[in-house]
């Protein structure tokens, strides 16, 4: 079985949530899974057959550990079955506009890091007005209003669609056994 490492950002918990779900459900497929965060002391690529990378949206952008990270590693990463998941609470709004928005974030993540990941996905997170200080709480309480989530924030909201991360983690798992890419991406 295969190798795998998940490096994550995650600022309020739901993107280490999601990575630790899919770690799980490859372990139980008998896989080896490694969780990394971004932030935390890099670690030699070359052991891992495929390389999962996530992070959340704030701000129109991720966070610049994460950014850091990939580009550090773009050359590593370009070279091996890889995927890229997004958390954002966007993504539950059914307004194209919003929906072309997100991907536009994303694709400009991959421009800005020289990286093109084999598979990618955007999950929507969650509100967790608890973890919130006052002012991210009131930002947080108006992109929630915008985009039909819930607006109490005496209480947490988790959005997440386990079904559609439990589809990615096969989708990745398909993945890892094509041909490895040698890419020069030029954007």
């Amino acid at each position: 079985m295969a190798r795998i490492l998940i490096v994550y950002e995650s600022k309020y918990g739901q993107t280490e949530k999601i990575s630790r779900f899919i770690a799980d459900k490859m372990k139980a497929r008998g896989h080896s899974v490694d969780l990394l965060e971004a932030h935390a002391k890099s670690t030699d690529l070359s052991h891992y057959r495929t390389i999962i990378v996530g992070g959340p949206v704030y701000a129109n952008g991720y966070p610049r550990a994460l950014s850091k990270w990939v580009r550090n590693h773009s050359g590593d990463l370009n070279i091996k079955p890889t995927a890229f998941f997004s958390v954002c609470l966007g993504v539950m709004q059914k307004d194209q506009t919003v929906q072309r928005s997100e991907a536009r974030i994303v694709q400009g993540f991959f421009r800005k890091t020289n990286w093109l990941p084999k598979k990618w996905a955007i999950f929507a997170g969650a509100l967790n007005y608890s973890r919130y200080g006052w002012f991210t709480k009131r930002i947080m309480h108006t992109i929630a209003k915008r985009s039909g989530a819930d607006t109490d924030w005496n209480r947490d909201y988790e959005y997440t669609d386990w079904k559609e991360v439990s589809q990615f983690a096969d989708d990745v798992l398909a993945i890892q056994n094509e041909e490895p890419m040698n890419m020069n991406l030029v954007f």
